[in-house]
């Protein structure tokens, strides 16, 4: 059967288990949006209230499944609101593959409406993988497949496709490929013998090793080599904030906490006590060298790529491949491992340190939430409902929960540790909730950061998607703020931001919202929140008293 060069796109993409494409329409969207309604049976189309969202709900996906999240968008200003997500798709290791349709090609590089350069634009290694302006309509399914597997190759990111209206239009004898079986296997490679061999003898001879876990290292079937490697050896984990949710209950003798940002939580000083490190699948913009190796500490490095090289990264062993089969095979090799007894000792005054500074303290306020009252709040509806997915937007808020907030499943726990980015909690949440109905997502935002994507409460509406959105409300980009304060001399300015009556907003859109500003009140809304399958809003005024010191540093002591 004749197809046109949109229907090959989506034959391709629906051959290799595409579920969502997330799109804002467009002029020259209207081929692919024509190919999608032949195929609704095969993709859902979601459609949303800003590009930019898009983008971030694509990464979501590639986020959680491991495959690139589809987005869609017209030219011009809807293909230039996909970078911000596209560089933090590409930051953050998560697959996302953009498509835009584009003017016909005469047109191109003349002055016609909505007609960047964009694939220039996106041609920058820091925004995409692959970026590439489609000049043949016979090549779009052959496009597609390179674009998906560079997407998913080494440090997962973004691709992007520019494609003409008239290719998209032109008809094709071709027909769609399915390339998911040789996808599947690029996963199958593991390191040589000897490099193993090196790595157990290196590990048996520690005195005071340390496993860092990273970004890609997350997902269940490493998740179970981890477990399974820490079970045996006994050796103390820590965690980068996006790889949290790798460990459970059972191995909590063995966990210190999460590492990075301001290096100064107890995981950190297990870091730098350290003499040997083993990372796994670290992300260095997770967790920069610099910061916890300027002591020549010796490396071993279980990845799927080589992370970038400089003075204080420079691994001595290479464990190079599938993490989860290489962890396996050095498990084997080990019999039993040492740990000294002044280095427990050192791992049990660290974890008593972690415990004291999650408590909540004696006195708050009596209007408003201290931050430890909200995580604590939040950890215990989490504890009665372990299935639920946390999804947390930048800001303060994002360091509170991001070392305090204990989750136990892998990809059940998201944020940006790339470029940070604000507005990334509701379009997460809207993804998670997508292919995760059954369960409550749980997306956390400041009042500065919930209102970069705000409007897609609308999504929310719209689809009655089974999300809670809690809002920090403290009337200030205080993130911001605090760090003024503390490199200005007390000074600060153009962090503050007027209050919105968020409980009125949320009802505009048609869901249930309520403000809380006592912790009594907090844990009955989410027990209300919880008790439904619909979404609902809860607004929470927050003392950021404490906030300031948030980057507190103690001199580490060896």
């Amino acid at each position: 059967m004749s197809m046109n060069g949109a229907d090959l796109i989506v034959d391709t993409l629906v051959k290799n288990g595409v579920k969502y494409v997330f799109q804002l329409p467009g002029g020259k969207l209207g081929p692919l949006l024509m190919a999608l309604k032949k195929r609704e049976e095969n993709i859902k189309v979601v459609t949303v209230r800003h590009e930019q969202n898009a983008g971030f709900m694509a990464q979501g996906i590639g986020r959680l499944t491991g495959k690139p999240g589809v987005v869609m968008t017209t030219s011009g200003p809807g293909a230039l609101n996909l970078v911000t997500a596209l560089a933090t798709a590409t930051s953050d290791g998560d697959p996302v593959l953009a498509i835009a349709g584009q003017v016909p090609q005469a047109k191109l590089l003349t002055p016609y409406p909505q007609n960047p350069n964009i694939s220039g634009v996106m041609n920058d290694s820091t925004i995409t993988k692959y970026s590439k302006e489609i000049e043949h309509t016979d090549a779009l399914a052959d496009e597609v497949a390179n674009a998906y597997v560079a997407s998913i190759s080494g440090n997962p990111g973004a691709v992007f496709m520019d494609i003409p209206g008239n290719i998209l239009l032109e008809e094709t004898d071709k027909n769609g490929l399915e390339f998911l079986p040789l996808v599947s296997q690029l996963a199958n490679t593991i390191s040589d013998k000897s490099t193993i061999i090196t790595a157990v003898n290196k590990i048996k001879a520690a005195k005071r090793p340390v496993i860092i876990i990273g970004a890609r290292a997350a997902d269940e079937k490493a998740a179970t080599a981890i477990q399974a490697f820490v079970r045996k050896t006994g050796i103390p984990v820590v965690e980068t904030f996006e790889a949290t949710g790798l460990l459970t209950r059972e191995f909590n003798y063995s966990y210190v906490g999460r590492v990075g940002l301001f290096n100064n939580l107890p995981g950190d000083e297990l870091v730098f006590n350290s003499d040997l490190v083993i990372t796994l699948g670290l992300n260095l913009v997770e967790y920069w060298a610099s910061v916890w190796n300027t002591d020549n500490k010796s490396i071993i490095a279980v990845d799927t790529v080589v992370d970038h090289l400089d003075e204080t990264y420079i691994p001595d062993t290479l464990v190079l491949g599938n993490i989860a089969k290489n962890l396996e095979t050095i498990t084997d090799g080990i019999i039993e491992q040492d740990i000294s007894d002044e280095w427990k000792a050192i791992i049990h005054t660290l974890q008593e340190k972690l415990t004291e500074k999650k408590q909540v303290p004696v006195q708050t306020s009596t209007d408003a939430l201290h931050p430890l009252e909200i995580v604590d709040s939040l950890q215990q509806i989490i504890d009665s409902h372990p299935k639920t997915t946390v999804i947390m937007d930048g800001g303060s808020h994002e360091v509170w929960m991001g070392s305090y907030l204990n989750v136990y499943q892998p990809k059940h726990f998201l944020m940006s540790d790339g470029e940070q980015t604000l507005g990334v909690g509701l379009p997460w949440a809207i993804s998670a909730a997508l292919l995760r109905p059954e369960e409550k997502i749980l997306s956390s935002g400041g009042d500065g950061s919930f209102m970069f994507s705000s409007q897609e409460l609308a999504t929310v509406a719209h689809y009655n998607l089974n999300i809670v959105q809690v809002i920090w409300v403290d009337k200030e980009y205080n993130m911001v703020e605090f760090q003024q304060e503390l490199d200005y001399d007390g000074q600060k300015e153009g962090v503050d931001i007027d209050y919105i009556d968020y409980k009125k907003m949320a009802e505009s859109y048609g869901i249930h919202a309520v403000r809380v500003s006592s912790k009594e009140a907090l844990d009955a809304a989410l027990n209300e929140a919880y008790a439904s399958d619909t979404p609902m809003v809860i607004e929470m005024m927050e003392d950021n008293r404490e906030n300031i010191h948030l980057r507190d540093k103690e001199i580490f002591k060896a």
